[in-house]
Parts: C-alpha cells; sequence; structure tokens
C-alpha cells in the first residue's frame, strides 16, 4: 500500500468510525419534520421474527431512519440519481409534470393487514348499532397512472377497494374512485405530498353526502393559504427546484364561526391554523396535524354527532364535515388507546365514519 493509499485509508476508517460513535451517543428521534412522519424504533428481539425475516427488516428500518446526518446523505443522494438520469429516488418516483408518487407494494402482509381491519370495523358496527360509513381513498399513484415514468411498479387499487367493500357486514361504502378518476385533470392531489388537495376532498364530500343522503353545501370562498407547500414525497425524493404545491381551503360561516376545537393539547375556534403555513408541515394546517383525539363543536343545532376514525387523509375533509354535524369527533388510532367502541357508546355518537387511504391501510 502506497503512502497516499494509506492516508485515504485511514481518513476513510476515521471518518465511518466517528459516525458510527455518533449513531449510538445521539438519541434516536421519534418524529421527522422533514418528512411528516414517525421514525422507526429499534425493534424488540423475538425469535420467531428472526426466523421470519421481520427483525433483519425492522432493524434495518431503524438504521436507515435514524442514521446520522439522514437529511445530508438523502440530499446528496438525490442530487447523484438525477445526474444518472434515474426516475426514482429513496422510493419515490419522479413523475410527469412534477408530480411524485411513493412505491406502494401490495403483499400478503397488506391482505391480512386489511381484513384485519374490515373484521374491526364490522365488529364496531354490531357491537354499537351506530349507522357506520366506511370512506377507502385511492392515491395519486393510482388516479394519475400516465404521470408515472416508464416502467414504474403499482397495482389496481380501484379492484382492491371493491374486494374490500365486498367482505364488509352493514356498512355503508362510499364510492370514491369513479369521481377522482373523473377529474383526474384536475388539481385533486398535490403534486409533491401523499395528502388530497381540498378540490378531491370536496368531490369525496360530495359522495358522502349521497350515500348519507343528506344535502352537500355548495357555497365556499376558496382562499389559497400558500404557495409554497412542499410536502411528504420533496422530502423522501430530496429533488431540486420541485414545482411547490398550493393549500387552498373552501371557507364559509359553518366551519369559520362558532367553532369550538378541543385538541390533545389546546383548545382553539379553528379548525384552520395558521402557524403551520410558516413551518415545514404546512397540511397540518388542517386541523392541528395529527392529534389521538379531536372534538370540533360548529355552530349547526341538529343534534347530530359524527364520529370519523381516520388517518391524516382525514384532516383536510374537517373543512366539509363542518357543514352538517353539530359535533364531530376525530379519533387517530395511531396514538388513541382507549376503546373507540366505548368512546362512541359515551358520546352519544349517532354515526360513524371509518376513513383511510388505500396505501396506509396496506
Amino acid at each position: 500500500m502506497n503512502k497516499n493509499n494509506k492516508y485515504f485509508f485511514i481518513v476513510f476508517i476515521t471518518f465511518w468510525m466517528i459516525l458510527t460513535i455518533l449513531n449510538f451517543i445521539i438519541p434516536s428521534k421519534s418524529f421527522s419534520e422533514n418528512e411528516n412522519r414517525m421514525l422507526a424504533k429499534i425493534p424488540i428481539f423475538k425469535i420467531e421474527e428472526l426466523m421470519n425475516g421481520k427483525y433483519v427488516n425492522k432493524l434495518n428500518d431503524y438504521i436507515n431512519d435514524q442514521f446520522i446526518f439522514r437529511n445530508f446523505w438523502l440530499k446528496i443522494n438525490a442530487i447523484e440519481e438525477k445526474a444518472l438520469g434515474k426516475t426514482e429516488n429513496n422510493g419515490v418516483y419522479i413523475g410527469k409534470d412534477g408530480y411524485l408518487f411513493e412505491k406502494i407494494k401490495y403483499t400478503n402482509e397488506s391482505e391480512e393487514k386489511i381484513e384485519n381491519l374490515v373484521e374491526e370495523i364490522n365488529n364496531f358496527r354490531k357491537n354499537t348499532n351506530i349507522t357506520t360509513y366506511f370512506i377507502l381513498i385511492p392515491n395519486s399513484i393510482y388516479i394519475n397512472q400516465e404521470k408515472l415514468p416508464n416502467f414504474a411498479n403499482t397495482f389496481d387499487q380501484e379492484e382492491m377497494i371493491k374486494e374490500v367493500y365486498n367482505i364488509t357486514e352493514d356498512i355503508k361504502t362510499v364510492n370514491t374512485v369513479d369521481t377522482l378518476k373523473e377529474n383526474k385533470n384536475k388539481y385533486i392531489f398535490f403534486k409533491t405530498d401523499h395528502h388530497m388537495t381540498s378540490e378531491g376532498a370536496y368531490l369525496v364530500y360530495l359522495e358522502f353526502c349521497k350515500a348519507a343522503n343528506i344535502d352537500p353545501i355548495t357555497e365556499y370562498i376558496k382562499e389559497e393559504v400558500t404557495d409554497s407547500f412542499l410536502g411528504s414525497f420533496d422530502s423522501k425524493a430530496q429533488m431540486i427546484n420541485q414545482e411547490k404545491d398550493k393549500i387552498v381551503a373552501y371557507k364559509n360561516s359553518n366551519n369559520t364561526e362558532g367553532i369550538t376545537a378541543f385538541y390533545d393539547k389546546q383548545t382553539t375556534n379553528s379548525i384552520f391554523n395558521d402557524e403551520f403555513l410558516n413551518k415545514k408541515d404546512k397540511y397540518s394546517y388542517f386541523l392541528n396535524g395529527n392529534n389521538a383525539k379531536v372534538v370540533v363543536q360548529t355552530k349547526q343545532k341538529n343534534g347530530k354527532k359524527l364520529l370519523v376514525i381516520k388517518d391524516s387523509y382525514a384532516h383536510i375533509m374537517s373543512q366539509f364535515f363542518c357543514q352538517n354535524y353539530e359535533e364531530i369527533h376525530f379519533i387517530d388510532p395511531r396514538y388513541y388507546n382507549g376503546s373507540i367502541e366505548d368512546y362512541a357508546k359515551q358520546n352519544e355518537i349517532s354515526e360513524t365514519v371509518f376513513l383511510y387511504n388505500v396505501a396506509n391501510i396496506i
């Protein structure tokens, strides 16, 4: 080994030793504000998971999520991938017209998760006797398939939703696919984020009103609250000069006046929070971000109480649920530890909606 190679080797080994030590010293993070998601925790060792490979996968996720200076390495990788002309980076497809799409895998484990979820929904209906709706929303990667790069992999979410709805029992299902496909040329999904826009959410609201046999509110003032939103897909792909999204709120007196909103840690008079518009996570402008439980009281005096068991797709829907219900109770099972059935009975809930997006339930 010549002198130059020896010095390079010493510097290289020292560099990686320092990174390794820092990874052990610096405490693990639970949440990534940049990616707006929970980060993997160090997995609990189980012999059965070691044997079937799950433990190694969980450990790999933990290392990837907690690696020191992670955002810096992602940015470097994105620059390299773009220079090589690749159409994918960090699990995100680089699509046409500025659209980004996260890869979604549909596996045997996905089917098991779906069956368990539907069983819980069916049991909730049986045990509470509350009118129950199921809103399952396809993702942008399915609705906007023509914007995917060549050879990108996806699956038939419409067929999957039909199969899921077919195993529900005495549940009122809401058809979201047709209206989103018919309006796919409109701005119904963010380009850089996994959520629907307000325009897409309004289409889903109209379909819910049909299923619930209620009159939709049609008069709104559409207020653009920001034009500089870069969502979770952009955070993962770390694109250079990515086109930014706009966030528009559909406002009227029903969702801006006479509101009392009880969040996990605060009570306000709004379902909108302007503070988030100055942060990375601008989508949390709707319903104050991720909370275990939110109760919204409106100026409606019809005695109707809606329970929404949901993921974050329901946050942007909150502006529309305020139009028809006196109270809306939002529960996120990822953070809420109590019995949802007991909660529904104790709070005299009149109707319940299970609202999820396809990527989340698989």
